[in-house]
């Protein structure tokens, strides 16, 4: 089953590694352990980067903070999909 993911990459929430993706339905985080989790892009309320290293960077998104190679890139993307 093939999923239209706009953007995807390894990231880091909340002190657990996995996978994030960003598709036209939200952001969904898949933990190497545990349960996977999906912010729907019309409950994403705050969003904003922060520049922390060569390419990794930080990503908010309401109260949660997500390390992730080009968040700024990520940062866009949300924004285009959440203006359509």
């Amino acid at each position: 089953m093939q999923q239209n993911n706009k953007r995807i990459d390894l990231a880091l929430v909340s002190g657990k590694k996995g996978v994030l993706a960003l598709s036209k339905d939200g952001l969904t985080f898949t933990p190497r352990r545990g349960t996977p989790f999906l912010i729907k892009i019309s409950e994403i309320g705050s969003l904003s980067y922060r520049k922390t290293a060569l390419t990794t960077s930080t990503l908010y998104i309401n109260d949660l903070e997500i390390t992730v190679c080009r968040a700024h890139l990520w940062a866009a993307d949300i924004e285009g999909l959440r203006a359509k």
